[in-house]
């Protein structure tokens, strides 16, 4: 008599990829997130304080209803 292996379910399986990537990967990720975050805010200080016209007409940085 043979047995067979269940089958994996196809849906789950990227799913599973992207938790085990991102279990493996968190604090890689998170390092790059706060690096990013504080990329930004030094911009957007340096955007305000010398007022560098440039920086302020990012989309990030542009307020409301500019353009």
């Amino acid at each position: 008599m043979q047995t067979t292996k269940p089958e994996r379910e196809t849906s789950s399986q990227p799913l599973q990829r992207i938790k085990l990537f991102g279990s493996k990967y968190k604090g890689e990720i998170g390092l790059g997130f706060l690096i990013l975050y504080v990329f930004l805010l030094g911009l957007g200080t340096v955007g305000e304080v010398w007022d560098v016209e440039w920086i302020l007409d990012l989309p990030i940085f542009r307020p409301p209803g500019k353009y």
